[in-house]
């Protein structure tokens, strides 16, 4: 066992977001943990809401997350402040209540409002949120939850109709603009301030269907379901490779000028001139590189250090 890794995560986590303070991870079943910059607990776990956190940023010392259940039907979007603590309903509270007046909002928020369909996509500047709600829309918001504007669920120019082809997986702001990316490929490039279509455009290079798109700076990391990785600098294809299964997560990695990737029971770095692939023994959902390494977060809830040690020397992203 490694020394010096950070405490297990006492349930299984999904969902790992960064911001300026630390790290917040939440559960497939609605929990919540609060990690100081050291990756140490900075509490208890708690469990706002009984369900699964779909997508959520933090901006201006709010968790904006968006929960889902399937099962019940219920989906919301809220706002908690940044370490909140306060456990909501239990599951069980949540389903006897089913049909009466009961509202089902996370415990602790800031604001909350029910949606009417599934959330697909979230992203923020800091400033406005944009999402997309399954065939009902794309909205744009301030982080107080003021509307900016909405539109109809985007309308994709693809030749032959495919099963999800046209399902949004990836959502990016950039500048003044928005960049939607679709399961078969094409991406819709959009005006932040109105959300107008302005281009479509096919990535080039890329076998669909597409499960994750993950960007950092002018690079572009496409996913598909079956294992394939591409790296994209600018719509133009930099690496591919193929690995065991779909991909959990990625980071870039600005020491080894690539990608760092969660893969199906292995880690592995894309840079521009090899792949690097390690086995895991369990699947890792998170990767974070950190020092001269990285630390991978796995579906159990343990830290391992990764087996691929970074370049020395190189400090700024590419």
């Amino acid at each position: 066992m490694d020394e010096g890794l950070p405490p297990r995560i006492p349930f299984l986590p999904d969902l790992v977001i960064h911001h300026p303070d630390g790290v917040v991870i939440t559960g497939m079943d609605g929990e919540v943990v609060w990690l100081d910059t050291n990756l140490q607990p900075l509490g208890s776990p708690s469990q706002p809401h009984p369900m699964r956190i779909h997508r959520a940023v933090v901006e201006n010392d709010l968790l904006i997350g968006m929960w889902l259940d399937r099962e019940l039907l219920l989906a919301c979007m809220a706002a908690l402040p940044v370490g909140s603590s306060e456990n909501g309903r239990t599951r069980a509270e949540v389903r006897a209540s089913m049909g009466t007046r009961t509202t089902h909002q996370p415990a602790g928020h800031v604001w909350t409002h029910s949606l009417d369909a599934e959330p697909m996509v979230l992203a923020s500047n800091g400033e406005v949120l944009v999402f997309e709600l399954y065939r009902r829309g794309l909205y744009s918001t301030k982080t107080n939850a003021e509307e900016r504007w909405r539109q109809p669920p985007p309308s994709w120019n693809y030749s032959k109709r495919r099963p999800r082809n046209e399902e949004t997986v990836g959502l990016q702001i950039k500048g003044e603009e928005v960049f939607m990316t679709s399961k078969g490929g094409r991406v819709q490039r959009r005006a932040l301030d109105t959300g107008a279509l302005l281009e479509e455009y096919i990535l080039p290079g890329i076998e669909g269907p597409i499960e994750r798109h993950f960007t950092s700076g002018h690079h572009d990391l496409m996913c598909s379901s079956h294992g394939t990785v591409s790296w994209l600098t600018g719509q133009k294809l930099v690496a591919q490779a193929q690995l065991s299964g779909p991909v959990q997560h990625a980071a870039w990695d600005a020491q080894m000028k690539g990608w760092r990737i969660a893969g199906w029971r292995e880690e592995a770095v894309l840079a521009p001139d090899t792949v690097q692939r390690e086995a895991t023994s369990e699947i890792p959902v998170h990767v974070y590189p950190h020092r001269s390494g990285a630390l991978l977060l796995m579906n159990d809830g343990t830290w391992q250090s990764s087996a691929i040690e970074s370049r020395h020397g190189v400090t700024e992203e590419e």
